[in-house]
């Protein structure tokens, strides 16, 4: 019994030496990131510091003029917006409707995302140029990890290029899933025969309402989707 006992614990070793050996052979896991847990990060980070966060604008709560979305899979969704009026002042908990479309999302394959931003820098100033600028911008998910491989891609060349852009992390909106549930089936988009939450402005009015129209006009506070790409106004020198 005894030398059965010990075949066996010698055939159980060396079934888990070969597991082992099966692992270094592996590609490099993909870097992954916790939208949530970057966040707990950084609100501890401020409280142990006792450092306030800093003051964000209404408009660039939500938005900057680049939004990068990237799928659980591997694609990536590109847009813009533009800053139409603003109000300092205004403290929503909610985004207001930007108007974003199906059309206006430009789909990158994961794999060429860094490519795609490169040729586009001198509309996105994501890497070092001429013009010495820095853009931020968002990063959104629709999932809480973000497990696209171009997030890992994009770290890789900021650090490489030695690039002083920084991004911020959030969930997608509402809007923004809506408007991609229509991109990926091709359905035709009708924004008003869309039955939306009141997740916008105060959390009490929807899109298209007449309540809407008047949170907007006595707010001043606006941001809509651009349709096409354009090289950014508003920059930050260094």
């Amino acid at each position: 019994m005894k030398l059965k006992t010990y075949l066996l614990y010698a055939l159980i070793i060396c079934s888990l030496t070969n597991c082992k050996r099966e692992t270094v052979v592996k590609p490099i896991q993909q870097e992954y990131i916790v939208i949530s847990k970057e966040d707990s990060l950084s609100n501890a980070y401020d409280q142990k510091n006792k450092i306030p966060r800093p003051f964000v604008p209404q408009e660039l709560k939500w938005y900057t003029d680049l939004v990068v979305i990237m799928d659980s899979k591997d694609k990536v969704y590109i847009y813009q917006t533009e800053r139409k009026s603003s109000n300092e002042e205004a403290k929503f908990d909610n985004p207001n409707y930007i108007g974003l479309r199906p059309e206006y999302l430009t789909t990158v394959d994961s794999k060429d995302f860094v490519s795609f931003l490169k040729n586009n820098n001198d509309i996105f100033g994501i890497f070092p140029n001429k013009e010495n600028v820095i853009n931020p911008f968002y990063i959104a998910s629709e999932t809480d990890t973000i497990k696209n491989v171009a997030i890992s891609n994009l770290n890789k060349a900021l650090s490489k290029e030695k690039s002083q852009t920084i991004y911020l992390l959030r969930k997608t909106t509402e809007e923004e899933n809506v408007v991609l549930n229509f991109k990926r089936n091709q359905k035709n988009f009708e924004p008003e025969k869309i039955n939306w939450s009141t997740k916008f402005y105060d959390g009490q009015v929807s899109p298209f309402t007449k309540e809407y129209e008047e949170m907007e006009r006595r707010t001043k506070s606006v941001v809509n989707a651009k349709e096409t790409f354009k090289k950014k106004i508003r920059i930050v020198y260094m």
